[in-house]
Parts: C-alpha cells; structure tokens; sequence
C-alpha cells in the first residue's frame, strides 16, 4: 500500500465472521482501492461499500455523516434516528410508501452551508425487518418509486430522535433544547478518527452548527406498525412548523 494512501479500512461480515477485505482511500481523490479476499462476492463488495464506507469516507473529506433515515416530502428533508431497533428504517420506508422520496435508510451524509444543513443522496437498499417486510409486502425485488425532488427539497428541515415505549398510548413529542440534542445527536455520528485532534475539533463543531440550523425532537411511541400513518401526520406537523418558524413550540401528548 502506498504511503499517500490512508491507513486500511477491514470490513468483515456480521455472520460468518469473516473479512470481506481491505479499503484504502487518499485524502482529496475520488478513488477507493480495494483489496477483496478471494471468497467475497462483488456484489457483497459493492453493498459494503455503500453501506459502510462511503459514509466513513466522505466523512473524512469534510462532509458528516448520521445514522439516520431520511424522505423528502412537502416540509423539505426528514431525517429519524434512534438507537437500533427503534424503527428508523420501518418510519422511512412508510415515508417512502406515503409518497416521499426516501434519501436513506441508516447512513446519512450532511453537508453543512452557511445558513442551513443540506443532505446528500447516496445508493442504499432498505433493510427492513422481517414483521416490516412483511407489512409492506417488501421484497428485494420491488423498484422505488421515481420522486421527483427540488434542490431546495433537500435541506434538512427537521430531526426526530425515536423512542420506542410499550406503556404508552399516544405518541408523545417534544421539542429538545440544543443542550440536550447536541450529545444525543453526536452519539449517532460516525467517526473517521477519534485519534485525530482536529478531525474531533471539525465534528464537534459541525454537530454544534447542525442542531442550531436545525430542530431536533424527541417521538415517543408505541411501536404498532398499524399506527405508522399517524406517526408520519405527526412528523410532517412539526416539520411544518419547523418551517413556519415559529416562536413556541406545543409539548404535549398527541392523540393518534
């Protein structure tokens, strides 16, 4: 491996646990090189690197990355994010089902701009839960839907942190304070190198930037595939006054 070429990345597969092979990268190319081991098929080799390379590494060229699913729709971008098993990818592919434009399904990659927080598009394929599969009658085979969607559509309007609760009836949403978003928001980043000092300088602040452009909230819901609809009504409400910019916000119960 060259010298001018970063550090090698090793992806191994989640079952069984074996490598899939060796990533390098350059800083300011647009080249990846790859080193497969010889039982890797290309196209495990291509859904590695979509799913989670690229993100790393557009990252490391000054983009930032969250995982987080997002859909475009009327209110601009939606992004929902949470911890694994909260429903990120069920919510977004409803989205999708509804009439968005689904953008991701658990690797989103930001670019900030001066006055706002712009989401750029990549490949993914939804992976979806079996009882999600199930619902939409998902399967690998089935086309997304062609939505067209404005350059201005793609400004991230809204983030929503899911919370999944079985004792509650309704969903709950809240408005959380910058001081709260920032470490809840952070603890869903990717990280290039934590060893690099200024790397950790840029994310830090790029997180800082993000939840004072943009408004996160708290969803807390009963996880019922039969209620999504009404999870999306409720987000695209907020995402609506996010956009109204209004100066108070309700913080209350929300009937389904």
């Amino acid at each position: 491996m060259r010298e001018d070429f970063r550090p090698g990345i090793f992806v191994r597969r989640p079952l069984p646990n074996r490598l899939v092979g060796a990533f390098a990268f350059r800083p300011g190319s647009r080249d990846v090189r790859v080193w497969p081991e010889p039982d890797a098929r290309h196209e495990e080799i291509s859904d590695t690197f979509d799913r989670l390379l690229q993100p790393v590494i557009l990252q490391a060229l000054g983009k930032q990355a969250l995982h987080a699913a997002a859909a475009a729709g009327p209110c601009g971008t939606i992004a929902v994010w949470g911890n694994k098993g909260a429903g990120k990818s069920t919510l977004g592919f409803a989205m999708r089902q509804a009439g968005h434009r689904q953008l991701a399904d658990d690797a989103l990659v930001l670019q900030l701009e001066q006055d706002r927080v712009n989401v750029c598009p990549l490949p993914f394929a939804p992976r979806l839960r079996p009882a999600s599969r199930l619902h939409f009658g998902y399967s690998d085979q089935n086309p997304a839907p062609h939505v067209d969607v404005r350059p201005a559509d793609l400004v991230l309007s809204a983030i929503f942190l899911l919370r999944q609760d079985k004792q509650i009836e309704r969903p709950r949403l809240a408005l959380l304070p910058r001081a709260q978003a920032f470490p809840a928001l952070l603890a869903h980043g990717y990280c290039y190198d934590a060893q690099d000092r200024s790397h950790t300088r840029r994310l830090v602040d790029s997180y800082l930037a993000i939840v004072s452009l943009v408004p996160v909230f708290a969803l807390q819901y009963r996880p019922d595939l039969q209620r999504l609809p009404q999870l999306i009504e409720i987000i695209q409400d907020a995402a609506g006054w996010s956009n109204a910019k209004s100066s108070t916000f309700p913080l209350r119960d929300l009937v389904p």
